[in-house]
């Protein structure tokens, strides 16, 4: 009926190990022009399209028991809300903060580190370690070595100019194909932060409608590892 409000589909989890982009906050539906925005509790969530809209379903729920410590539960938004992980501060290292990832049965995923701001000349100041696989960090485009020997200065930067590539990637998760093809389109992601294993991209962060988005893009990364990372930086 003409000028009937319409209401919002019901937004159903989506498993936590599905494929794709994911964003963390309370958001369910962006506000738009004379339409309130639609929110949810705290989780890790993928952009799903309903009835031609744009909207966050939640993958994992996020728990903070004490305001004052950065330690969180995720929980599966599936499977009655069991544990996926935990993320505690930890001890050691050169300075800066450590932050250990363990699985529900305490087994270690890996470790997000945040780098002293003193040191951060060339390297983002956040960056995973992931056991088995080279340091997880993202540079600046003109910042010499590997990414393990960039690690090791403990520097800090956020990439310029990621590329072409890593935008149409932050875009199609959000829009689809069209829209990472249009060049002009007002809402693509500007200066996205790429995470770089050595040579490999391995996680990928954009803004886009004033949504910080993120993109797993190697098949080896653990999402809780990065989900946490996430967390972490949203704080």
């Amino acid at each position: 009926m003409f000028g009937k409000k319409k209401v919002d589909p019901p937004v159903v989890p989506v498993r936590w190990d599905t494929e794709g982009g994911f964003v963390v906050g309370e958001v369910v539906r962006p506000s738009a022009f004379r339409k309130k925005g639609l929110v949810g509790r705290r989780a890790v969530r993928m952009p799903v399209t309903l009835d031609g809209e744009r909207y966050f379903a939640a993958a994992a729920f996020v728990e903070q028991r004490d305001p004052e410590v950065r330690s969180y539960e995720l929980y599966d938004a599936t499977e009655a809300e069991g544990l996926l992980c935990t993320v505690e501060p930890a001890s050691g290292g050169r300075g800066g903060e450590r932050y250990q990832v363990r699985d529900q049965a305490g087994q270690e995923l890996g470790v997000v580190f945040r780098t002293p701001a003193a040191k951060r000349a060339v390297q983002h100041g956040w960056w995973l370690r992931q056991p088995g696989h080279p340091d997880v960090v993202a540079r600046y485009h003109w910042a010499k070595g590997s990414a393990k020997e960039i690690a090791g200065r403990g520097a800090d930067a956020a990439v310029r100019g990621a590329g072409s590539l890593v935008g149409s990637v932050v875009d199609s998760v959000l829009y689809g194909e069209q829209a990472a093809s249009d060049n002009h389109s007002p809402a693509r992601p500007t200066k996205p932060v790429t995470w770089r294993a050595d040579d490999e991209v391995a996680l990928t962060a954009g803004h886009t409608q004033g949504i910080k988005l993120y993109v797993p893009q190697a098949s080896w990364l653990e999402r809780r590892l990065a989900f946490a990372l996430a967390v972490l930086r949203q704080e």
